[in-house]
C-alpha cells in the first residue's frame, strides 16, 4: 500500500486556485519550501479534490470508482460533481494504471491507508445497496490489495460525507490518531477505538484544551513525505493541536491560515488536495 507519508507531489482543483488564490498561494509556498512538487487539476467542478480523484494504491496502480456521493444527489448541487475523466485527462498518466470500479460508489475522503488496511466508514454500504457487503469488501480489497476495515459512520445527521479522513489518520507502524471523541462522545469512542485497537492499532486521541466544533479539521491534516499541514483556525487551540501532531510525527508540521474557508465549506486540507508519488 502507497502512504500518503511517500507522496511527493500534490495537486490542487482548478477551482480552489480560481476562486482561494491566495490561500492556494501560501499552501503551494509552503509546499514547495520542502521539496514538494505542486500541480492544479484542470476541468474541475469543485475544489474538494480529495473525494473524486483515483486512489493510489501502488506507484503504476490507482483505483478509480464511481463519485456519485447522496450528499450531492440533489438538483442545486449536482453541478459540483466533477466527472473524474476529465481532470485525469490532462495528467498524462497511462489509463493502464487504472483499475476500474465504475459500479462502486466511493468518495476519497472515505479511505484512511495505513500499512495494513483501508478504513473506511460503514457508509459504503448505505451507497452501495445493490451489493452484497461480501462481496462489496472482496472486491475493494482485491482493487486495494489490501485489507479493508470497517468503521462506524459518527453521525449521519452531523456528518452527511461519512468520511474517514476527518476521524482517523495514520501515524506509523500500529499507530493511528482519532479527533478527541472520549471527550465529547465517550459511548462513540469506546466503540470505535474497539474496532481499531482489536485489529492491533494504538489509538493516539488529538489533544485539545477544550472540545472544539473544528477539531477534525487539525485531524484533516495534508501529509507528504517532508512536510504536514494542518489548518491554523485562530482559535486557542491551535497550538495545542500543532504541539500534538509534532509530537507524534518525524517530520515538521506547518500551520496554514484558512478559518474562512474551513468554517464555511466544511472541509479541510486533506479534503482539497490529491497527492501522490510520482
Amino acid at each position: 500500500m502507497l502512504l500518503s507519508n511517500e507522496t511527493n507531489k500534490v495537486y490542487f482543483s482548478n477551482c480552489l486556485e480560481s476562486y482561494c488564490g491566495k490561500f492556494f498561494k501560501r499552501m503551494k509556498a509552503v509546499l514547495e519550501q520542502y521539496g514538494i512538487e505542486v500541480g492544479v487539476l484542470h476541468d474541475t467542478e469543485d475544489y474538494w479534490c480529495r473525494d473524486y480523484m483515483p486512489l493510489q494504491v501502488a506507484e503504476d496502480r490507482f483505483v478509480k470508482y464511481r463519485y456519485f456521493p447522496n450528499y450531492l444527489d440533489k438538483p442545486n448541487l449536482r453541478r459540483y460533481r466533477t466527472e473524474v475523466e476529465k481532470p485525469w485527462s490532462h495528467l498524462g498518466i497511462d489509463d493502464k494504471c487504472l483499475v476500474n470500479l465504475s459500479d462502486i460508489t466511493l468518495d476519497g475522503g472515505n479511505m484512511v491507508k495505513t500499512s495494513y488496511h483501508v478504513i473506511v466508514t460503514d457508509k459504503i454500504f448505505t451507497e452501495n445497496k445493490n451489493i452484497k457487503r461480501s462481496v462489496l469488501i472482496k472486491r475493494l480489497e482485491d482493487a486495494f490489495q489490501s485489507e479493508v476495515l470497517i468503521v462506524p459512520w459518527y453521525d449521519p445527521d452531523e456528518d452527511p460525507c461519512g468520511h474517514t479522513d476527518g476521524m482517523v489518520r495514520y501515524i506509523k507502524d500500529r499507530e493511528l490518531l482519532t479527533d478527541n471523541y472520549s471527550k465529547f462522545n465517550a459511548p462513540f469512542a469506546e466503540r470505535l477505538y474497539n474496532i481499531l485497537e482489536q485489529k492491533g492499532y494504538n489509538v493516539n486521541e488529538l489533544e485539545l484544551p477544550y472540545i472544539s466544533d473544528y477539531s477534525w479539521a487539525y485531524i484533516n491534516f495534508l501529509q507528504t513525505s517532508k512536510v504536514i499541514v494542518v489548518p491554523k483556525l485562530n482559535l486557542l487551540s491551535d497550538a495545542s493541536a500543532h504541539e500534538c501532531l509534532s509530537s507524534l510525527f518525524n517530520i515538521p508540521v506547518v500551520q496554514v491560515k484558512a478559518p474562512i474557508l474551513i468554517k464555511k465549506f466544511g472541509g479541510a486540507f486533506n479534503c482539497m488536495s490529491w497527492n501522490i508519488k510520482g
